[in-house]
Parts: C-alpha cells; sequence; structure tokens
C-alpha cells in the first residue's frame, strides 16, 4: 500500500472540513465568560499508567520538541505545543474528560486520521486527536464524564511510529488554548516521572526561569505571534540562530569543602535555594554542589550558579557562561552548529561538527560521540549518523578526524560503554519495525545486537558499562517491562518496579516508583547483581517534573520541589 502523506491529509482536512463545513472565526471569548480552571476534568484513559496502557507522552507548553518546530507545525499555537498528548497502544478507548454536548466530528483541525470536540460548561471545549477511527458519535449527542467516544490511533498512521491521543482544552470559540494541568485532576508530578519525548522546557537566556514547569506555561491565541522567537534560546537548535559565546568561559575559584553540617540528617530533604529557583539541577564532579542556570535579577548576567548541598551557604556565580559539560567537568562544550569543546584549565578550544547535537564523553573523556539527524515527517524513519572522534588532551587540545560510527533510523547514541565501545539505538533500514539496542566497537567497526523492540525508552548505562537499564512499553505482553541487561551475557531480566531511575554504582540503581495519587515519592534502591531492593527515604513531598539528579559519587540526590519549585537535597544512607 502506497503511504500515506500526514501533511497531505491534514491539508485535506482543514481545506474541506471533513463533518464541517467551515473552520472557527469567532471572536475570542473574554475571560469573563471562561471558567476558570478548578480541576473539573478527568483523564482521558481509564486504569493506571504503564507500559502495557498508557503513559503521559509530550507535556503541554513551550517544549524543546515545539520550539524545534515553531515556524511550522506550532506556528498556529504561537510556538508552543498548545495541547497534552498521552501514550497508548493504537485501539485504546478515549474518554470524555467532562460531560458535554459533542459538537463536531472529524471537524477541521487537523490531528488525523480523526478527531472530536465536546463542549462543555463554562464555554470550554474539548479537543481529541490522532483517533484510529471515526467516532461513532453524532454532532449534538451528549455524553457523561468517562464515557468511551473512540479509540487512540498514531499521527504516521501506522500504530509503531506515534501512538497517542493529543488533548487540548479550549474557549468554545476555539481561539484560546489552555494548560490541561489546572483543569484535569491529575498527579501530574508523578504522571510526569517516565514515558516523556524529551521532557525539557526550551529556556530565553533572557529569562531563564520562564515557563519551565508543568503548571507554569502560557495561554496560546490562534494565529497569534510566535511566544517563543528568542534571541537567547536554550538549548540552541539546529538551523537557529547562533548563540554568541564567551572568548573564554570564566570559572569562579574552587569553593571551599565544607564539612557535613551537625544538623544534617541522612534521609531528610533539606532547601537549597528560594523564591522558587531553579529547574535542571545538576552537580559538581566532586559531589559538594548544585548548579543550575539562573538570572537572579535584571542586571545578572544569566550563566551557572551554584549552592553547597551540605552546608548552609548563598548562592554564586560558577561558571561566567551558560554551558554543557563533560562529566568530570574538565570541559565544557558550547553547542552550535560547530560546537566547541574547551578545556576550561587553560581556555583551549576545538570545534566539533555535531549540527547543535549533544557530545557524549568516554569515562576516560579521552573520546567523544555525537550524532547527526536529518529531517523527514516520522521520527522513526529519520536517518541518524553517528561519528566519535579522539580528544588529545596533551599541552595543545587537539581533535582527530571524525570518523561516521553508524547509520541508523529513528536512534542514536545511548553512551559508552568503555573506551571503543559505543551503546546505540535504532533501526538499521527505515522499514523495520523494531529498534535494536547494539554494541559498535568503534576502532574496528564491529557491532552485534543485544536487544530488539518496537523501542527502548530510557536507556542508561550503569558505572563501568556492566548493565543496561531500559523499558519497552506499547510493544507486545511478552516484550513490554522495565529490564536490565547484562552487557557481558547478553541476558536481559525484567524488574519487578517502574518508575524514574538513576545508577548509583556499578550495580546499584535508586528510583522513584510511578505511584500515582500520593503526597509525598520514595527513593527506593535496587541491586542489579542480587535483586535486593530497599526504601532508603521518604522525601516529604513530591519531586517536580521528574527533575531530580543523583551525585556522581551516590551520596545525595537534588531535586525540585512540586509544592514551591525550590531545590533541595537530601543525604542517601549508603
Amino acid at each position: 500500500m502506497q503511504a500515506v502523506n500526514p501533511r497531505a491529509l491534514i491539508a485535506v482536512f482543514l481545506i474541506t472540513g471533513v463533518g464541517v463545513s467551515v473552520a472557527h472565526y469567532a471572536p475570542a471569548l473574554p475571560d469573563s465568560r471562561i471558567a476558570a480552571p478548578s480541576r473539573q476534568f478527568g483523564l482521558p484513559f481509564a486504569g493506571k499508567p504503564s507500559v502495557n496502557t498508557w503513559l503521559l507522552g509530550q507535556l503541554y507548553g513551550n517544549t524543546t520538541g515545539a520550539y524545534r518546530r515553531r515556524g511550522s507545525d506550532y506556528r498556529a499555537g504561537q510556538g508552543i505545543h498548545f495541547g497534552m498528548d498521552f501514550s497508548a497502544p493504537c485501539g485504546t478507548p478515549v474518554l470524555a474528560i467532562g460531560a458535554g454536548v459533542v459538537s463536531e466530528v472529524d471537524g477541521p483541525h487537523g490531528s488525523p486520521p480523526h478527531n472530536l470536540v465536546i463542549d462543555h460548561a463554562g464555554n470550554l471545549s474539548s479537543f481529541y486527536g490522532h483517533l484510529r477511527t471515526r467516532s461513532s458519535l453524532r454532532v449534538g449527542q451528549r455524553v457523561v464524564k468517562g464515557e468511551v467516544i473512540g479509540v487512540s490511533g498514531d499521527s504516521q498512521f501506522t500504530c509503531i511510529s506515534a501512538p497517542h491521543l493529543h488533548l487540548e482544552i479550549r474557549d468554545s470559540s476555539h481561539q484560546r488554548f489552555f494548560n490541561p494541568v489546572g483543569y484535569i485532576a491529575a498527579d501530574w508530578d508523578s504522571l510526569a516521572l517516565i514515558g516523556g519525548f524529551g521532557r525539557g522546557y526550551q529556556r530565553d537566556l533572557a529569562a531563564p526561569r520562564r515557563w519551565q514547569s508543568l503548571s507554569d506555561q502560557p495561554q496560546v491565541r490562534r494565529g497569534g505571534v510566535a511566544l517563543n522567537n528568542y534571541t537567547q534560546p536554550w538549548p540552541p537548535v539546529a538551523n537557529d540562530r547562533a548563540l554568541t559565546y564567551p572568548p573564554r568561559i570564566r570559572v569562579a575559584p574552587a569553593a571551599p569543602r565544607a564539612a557535613l553540617g551537625d544538623d544534617l540528617e541522612i534521609g531528610v530533604a533539606r532547601p537549597l535555594t528560594s523564591g522558587a529557583c531553579c529547574v535542571a539541577p545538576f552537580w559538581s564532579a566532586d559531589s559538594s554542589r548544585v548548579y543550575f542556570i539562573d538570572k537572579p535579577s535584571g542586571a545578572a548576567q544569566s550563566a551557572i550558579y551554584g549552592v553547597s548541598a551540605v552546608s548552609p551557604s548563598g548562592v554564586r556565580l560558577e561558571f561566567g557562561s551558560v554551558a554543557q559539560f563533560s562529566p568530570s567537568q574538565r570541559y565544557a562544550v558550547l553547542p552550535g552548529a560547530s560546537s566547541i569543546v574547551e578545556r576550561l584549565s587553560d581556555g583551549q578550544r576545538v570545534r566539533v561538527p555535531t549540527q547543535t547535537s549533544s557530545i557524549v564523553f568516554s569515562k576516560s573523556e579521552s573520546s567523544i560521540a555525537w550524532s547527526v539527524t536529518g529531517q523527514s515527517a516520522r521520527y522513526d524513519t529519520q536517518p541518524t549518523r553517528v561519528y566519535s572522534a579522539s580528544l588529545s588532551n596533551g599541552s595543545g587540545l587537539t581533535l582527530s578526524a571524525p570518523k561516521l560510527v553508524a547509520t541508523l533510523y529513528g536512534g542514536g547514541v545511548s553512551g559508552w560503554l568503555n573506551e571503543s565501545e559505543l551503546l546505540l539505538t535504532g533501526k538499521s533500514s527505515p522499514t523495520q519495525r523494531d529498534r535494536a539496542l547494539r554494541i559498535v566497537n568503534t576502532k574496528s567497526g564491529a557491532g552485534r545486537v543485544i536487544s530488539s523492540a518496537l523501542s527502548q525508552r530510557g536507556v542508561s548505562i550503569s558505572p563501568g558499562g556492566r548493565w543496561v537499564a531500559y523499558y519497552v512499553a506499547f510493544d507486545s505482553a511478552s516484550r513490554n517491562g522495565m529490564f536490565v541487561l547484562d552487557t557481558k551475557s547478553g541476558v536481559a531480566k525484567r524488574v519487578d518496579w517502574f518508575g524514574s531511575y538513576r545508577w548509583r554504582g556499578p550495580d546499584r540503581m535508586v528510583y522513584i516508583p510511578l505511584e500515582t495519587g500520593v503526597t509525598q515519592h520514595r527513593i527506593l534502591e535496587w541491586n542489579a547483581s542480587t535483586g535486593a531492593k530497599r526504601e532508603l527515604a521518604k522525601l516529604g513531598m513530591r519531586v517536580a517534573g521528574d527533575d531530580w539528579q543523583l551525585a556522581p559519587n551516590g551520596s545525595r540526590i537534588a531535586f525540585v520541589s512540586a509544592a514551591n519549585r525550590n531545590l533541595y537535597s537530601l543525604e542517601l544512607p549508603k
């Protein structure tokens, strides 16, 4: 069968308006006529989220994915993702989020193959996109909250590329779009622990705290001016305006190594910042300080700031430029079409042709890898070329000629297993169904497949490269689950838990289980060698949007609190 072009089919929807004769041109309603968010709606799927049922996908708002396509797919929505995506297998029953009246079936709103609109009280409407088949409901038919109104489909018509439901909450004029987080009664911070597609929000370095949380996202007006045409975007995007970097990154003198405070309790979260500061924390290489991007005042510069994780102290500037870093923080990476790798000790630099993609360092940091991805309508058919090169760390910093390691489709670099072997994900042909986890030797070019599935998500390599953790969702019941694979034997074992995870050491992993409706998140530890499991701490609060990081030495975590958006640290039991 000839492939269907989703963009062409969207055009048919917009031109012909199947099910509705004309598009909506009514004036936008004022706030006074629209019901305020009061968690009055329910979720569009029944049951608990899992690898077999549904998971939260792309969030509403200024996501990095929407930013990359702000001038094309999301132009009508002022450059942001003006709905909420829920990943689910094709054919999953979709529920009405509230009582109302069906106002459109396959209306002129895009989101093919099929869509549906329900009008609710308070001049609100809910929109259900990417339905697999035309809904059997009729215009004018009343529905109750929780009633099945259709089944989920795939935006790419394949049921293996991007199976999900796209849900929007609009005003009844269809000119204004609202963040579902305030309208739908759900434990969003727990749902956001797992299942996403590049969960980050795009930053404007002129105002780096703005629009960086689930609840703090802008309303949208159809056809309005783009909200995110930034002059200082972070992270940079290919074919976008290039950032201007300083000739050398200013590094603050090393902070005094603080001793553990007398009042520091094991397993008790302590605040590090105030004023809803900040998101995306990461650790100093010695595990003593927590870093983050900020612009504390109008006169201050956007840069990397930090605070001690173990003793009371003020926030200070750590690095004079926003950058990415190697694990030892010996190198900084300034992304661009030709990314800069700077040795921080002396300012020497080399350029790497990454096209703004991330650089992955080996453990010794003498080798690097990156991927360059082409553009097509479907992610799982986009060609991705993986390159590696060597960094010479002598008196002069040099880079070897980049070497093409592999060409894959719908994948990329997961990390280094050792100094010569990369772990890659993807398909060897765009027509294949399954993606593979494969180990490739960058010196010899030899490779071997260690796992095959529809998609391996959340791939994470343990320190030392012995274990690889990942999960498979929406494939088959026998394949779905959370797995840890032994790279020595090639044997993958299914684990009896599911959640957000980080490696604590060569064999130990810490995780927050996916439990919805809870008032606080828990930290547990699991041993890949023995299977032993133990609870380490109750946080006393929930982590905001999966925003937590484990210190390099495994001694503590830093996280963003869902309650006040401040940073906290917590000392873990040994």
